[in-house]
């Protein structure tokens, strides 16, 4: 169908023009011919391949000047401008140089169409296989340090609990996307990015900037779309790492992909699988584990049917079970520990799209749903005894007993986008969807419940346009109805909301290209967060020996924002080094700003932190990402942010009961003002690969409770880290098949806290820093292709 309509566009140039000439040559790089290259005359709908031998023809061109575009999967475009004549015929050959980056490779995150991440209105960082090798990152969230502006943290020395900032912002100020759907509800989010192990991800896009108007409101910091893979050819692989923490704590995973395509490439389907069994690991020797025992099974897979040329189904399915568990007495049930964070998870997960496409491109129709339900068994607490018989129950063993809990959890997000192309210079979609989540969170040992369900009704639309050939504007919004039902029950207190509100969420993108190499962005968006219980507010930790809960103020308003960005963007090759550079200047404010405070002691020895308003927030810095490739035998990535995160005035986190002390900030907690990565690969030999990685974590304030009977916190200024990752592999290849081995060292210098609180009653949110102690790895993997 689509060489028809090629066909029937060439026919039209044909009437509409009588001086033509013709144009033919190959396409090749490194003496290699490159068989279906797209060869495109810009400004027309002429597209043809090249054959077998590279080779393509190109009859009846219109006379005068024409930009002739090639591209190729893998290899940079060129361009080329060439005078044609009338009646005569040219030859123009093109040699395509490799595309090292992948600055020519696809990306749907930044408009909800696939563009090239270079030619993006938006900056779309990538994370992907190749960084998930190099960085040896078994599940996402050992991964997502090494990405601009990005910074994963651990909040709970007991379970381990993680969450990603972006730009200064923390965790829920980023919209997290599975296949670009917001399914990650707030139950996943206490967890979720430990639990997606890295062989189910094809790549991760990521923009930073407000992403509210085509994603939802939470998209405040930014977006972090988590794309699986699709099957491409037929392949397997299954590969074994076995890594020991601290040289002695073993953590053994096991992970096995493959993908089956038809002949004639309409039907595909991808599957996964993984397995990881981590024992815990105690840093200071006092019996209690900072890293968490950990056991981890996960499958699916992701299927495609192209049930014409201009449709196509697609489904995607995927079971995550997992246990976790930190403390003391791993032996012995949960209850009969001096302190224990157990969770216990099983998710069930999947999507359905169907694309239809017209005979002539212009106009592009989806529909989709996406559901996950979340069931969660948790234990909070301790100190009950092994009992005999004979043994009365204490009231301390009734307590322990009585810790344990249960969460339930359904997301589910349906909708349709409607996309209209004009001439080339103009795009319009136009979209709606439902996004609804309940989450049910019970505790009945310390008398606490959640009962919340939140329906989102949304519309968008944004329009792309191109009014000059070097400016791309764009200016897109979101209105969304929320509906907010929630009953929190918590010892005494109760409370029920019911709330609705009405959003509406701009977006305005600007890209200007001063030259072939040098882009500039620029854009303004707004962002809000409901007044609803977030993943922070559903995890509980254990402080001073006792639990620590989040409640939501009852006058708790909606918190929103606004974002401006501007970037930069050097891409050109120096030389034989392809190079892009890009300098990237934010700035959020926030204003009724969520703060969490006022802790205060029940009678029954339970902690409560409130959620409340602050006044407003500002986060400002620069964030700088830099590629350089020569060749294939070396690849060097970096970046760095440099922020400055501040509350418009300074809020109180502690005060004494006869209110003659205050402890309070103007720093948002947890926000190192710089923080960077970098990753470096080398091939000497064609088979071998030598990988070097880091991390930097700037000096931050961290709170830290020093008094359990009291629960004084006091504000502790942190050290700075700097931990690098060292991986050598080897690849022994064959006609079909592929043996690599390899071996390595995460965290080499052991860059990692030393100041732990220790024993029963210590301040489980006291962890700042690398998550990873020092960690000596070895596997091996077999690729059949």
């Amino acid at each position: 169908m689509n060489r028809k309509y090629i066909l029937a566009s060439f026919l039209f140039t044909l009437q509409c023009f009588s001086q033509t000439g013709n144009l033919k040559g190959i396409i090749s790089s490194d003496k290699t011919f490159l068989e279906n290259a797209n060869v495109k005359i810009q400004n027309s709908e002429i597209l043809i391949f090249s054959d077998q031998n590279g080779y393509y023809e190109i009859q009846n061109i219109p006379v005068g000047k024409q930009i002739i575009q090639v591209n190729y999967i893998g290899f940079q475009s060129q361009s080329q401008t060439i005078e044609i004549l009338e009646g005569q015929t040219i030859e123009l050959n093109f040699e395509l140089l490799d595309d090292y980056l992948g600055l020519e490779e696809m990306v749907i995150t930044s408009t909800r169409k696939q563009v090239p991440v270079y030619k993006a209105p938006v900056v779309v960082s990538r994370i992907n296989s190749k960084t998930f090798e190099t960085t040896q990152s078994l599940a996402l969230s050992e991964s997502l340090n090494f990405s601009p502006g990005l910074r994963m943290e651990t909040n709970c020395q007991n379970c381990g609990f993680t969450q990603v900032r972006m730009n200064g912002l923390e965790g829920p100020y980023t919209q997290i996307l599975i296949n670009s759907r917001p399914i990650f509800s707030a139950l996943m989010g206490v967890y979720g990015l430990d639990m997606l192990p890295t062989n189910m991800i094809d790549r991760v896009e990521v923009i930073r900037g407000g992403g509210s108007a085509l994603y939802g409101g939470n998209a405040i910091a930014g977006t972090i779309n988590i794309l699986t893979k699709d099957p491409i050819k037929n392949s397997f692989s299954i590969g074994s790492n076995l890594a020991f923490t601290d040289y002695k704590v073993p953590d053994r995973t096991i992970n096995v992909n493959g993908s089956v395509v038809s002949e004639d490439l309409n039907k595909g389907m991808s599957f996964y699988a993984y397995n990881r069994d981590r024992k815990p690991w105690d840093a200071n020797g006092d019996g209690f584990s900072e890293q968490t025992l950990l056991k981890n099974t996960t499958f699916g897979f992701d299927a495609f049917w192209q049930t014409s040329d201009l449709s196509k189904l697609k489904i995607n399915l995927f079971n995550i079970n997992e246990f976790r568990r930190g403390g003391n007495k791993f032996e012995l049930p949960a209850h009969q520990t001096d302190i224990t964070e157990q969770l216990d998870h099983k998710i069930l997960g999947g999507a359905i799209s169907f694309e239809q496409a017209s005979a002539d491109l212009k106009h592009k129709f989806s529909v989709f749903s996406s559901a996950q339900t979340a069931n969660r068994d948790s234990y909070y607490g301790g100190g009950g005894r092994i009992l005999e018989i004979g043994d009365q129950l204490t009231e301390q063993d009734i307590t322990a007993i009585n810790a344990y809990g249960n969460s339930n959890d359904i997301s589910i997000v349906t909708g349709a986008n409607y996309g209209y192309e004009i001439n080339n210079k103009y795009n319009i979609l136009a979209g709606v969807d439902y996004n609804f989540n309940q989450v049910e969170d019970k505790m009945p040992g310390y008398n606490r419940s959640i009962d919340q369900k939140v329906g989102t009704l949304g519309f968008y639309g944004q329009i792309e346009m191109m009014p000059l050939e070097k400016f791309t504007f764009l200016v897109g919004a979101r209105y969304d109805y929320v509906n907010i039902n929630g009953r929190y029950d918590f010892d005494i207190e109760k409370s029920d909301d019911q709330k609705t509100l009405n959003a509406f969420v701009p977006r305005i993108t600007a890209m200007y290209e001063v030259t072939d190499y040098l882009k500039i962005r620029a854009s303004y968006s707004q962002g809000y967060r409901a007044p609803q219980a977030f993943n922070e507010d559903l995890h509980i930790e254990t402080v001073g020996g006792a639990a620590s809960f989040t409640v939501l103020s009852p006058d708790l308003k909606t918190e929103k924002s606004n974002s401006i960005n501007a970037s930069l963007n050097f891409s050109k090759n120096l030389g034989d080094v392809q190079t892009n550079i890009i300098l990237e200047g934010f700035t959020t404010k926030l204003n009724d700003v969520f703060i969490t405070a006022d802790a205060k002691e029940l009678p029954s020895g339970v902690s409560v932190l409130t959620k409340r308003n602050g006044s407003g927030a500002r986060v400002t810095g620069l964030n700088l990402e830099a590629s350089f490739a020569l060749s294939r035998a070396f690849n060097l990535q970096l970046g760095g942010t440099v922020q400055n995160a501040k509350y418009d005035e300074t809020e109180e986190l502690w005060k004494s009961k006869d209110e003659t002390e205050i402890v309070g900030t103007k720093n948002m907690l947890r926000t190192p003002n710089t923080y960077g990565y970098y990753t470096l690969s080398y091939n000497p030999i064609k088979p071998l690969t030598l990988s070097l990685s880091g991390v930097y974590t700037g000096k931050m304030d961290v709170t830290h409770m020093v008094d359990p009977e009291t629960e004084r916190t006091v504000i502790k200024r942190t050290k700075d880290f700097f931990e690098n990752n060292i991986r050598v592999a080897y690849d022994f290849d064959f006609k079909d098949n592929c043996i690599q081995i390899y071996t390595g060292i995460q965290n080499m210098f052991h860059a990692y806290q030393k100041d732990f609180d220790r024993g029963a009653l210590r301040d489980a949110n006291f962890i700042y820093g690398p998550s990873r102690p020092q960690t000596f790895f070895f596997g091996a993997k077999y690729t059949l292709n």
